[in-house]
């Protein structure tokens, strides 16, 4: 028989990167009245549009699939936006929404480990 009386912590999650799928991980995860920490290495959220700057960048496919559904921007300047601008938009959305004080900056994961449980 179970030990009914032993309280349960409740679920915490760690996220790790606030690229696209990190912002998006962190808002899904609070919606649900889920805790979490996103941590990121760089001093600012855009994960792959942060670290790459290179002339000519842009989306592969067009930049209007290439939002979150509850945030569409149909403000695009082009069809396969730059990469300069999709940065541009990871930012207002994690703003718009709060992440940035769940995020850790400077926080690189450099190793996990699982030890009693968790």
């Amino acid at each position: 028989m179970a030990d009914s009386s032993r309280q349960v912590e409740p679920l915490r999650v760690a996220v790790i990167g606030a690229g696209m799928s990190g912002i998006l991980s962190a808002i899904r995860l609070r919606e649900r009245g889920i805790g979490c920490v996103v941590f990121e290495k760089a001093d600012r959220v855009g994960g792959t549009w942060r670290e790459n700057t290179y002339p000519g960048l842009s989306c592969d496919v067009p930049a209007h699939s290439y939002t979150y559904t509850f945030a569409r921007n149909p403000d695009w300047t082009r069809w396969y936006a730059e990469g300069a601008e999709i940065q541009r938009y990871f930012e207002r959305v994690a703003h718009d929404h709060d992440v940035l004080r769940h995020v850790r900056f400077g926080d690189e994961v450099v190793r996990l480990e699982f030890v009693g449980g968790r």
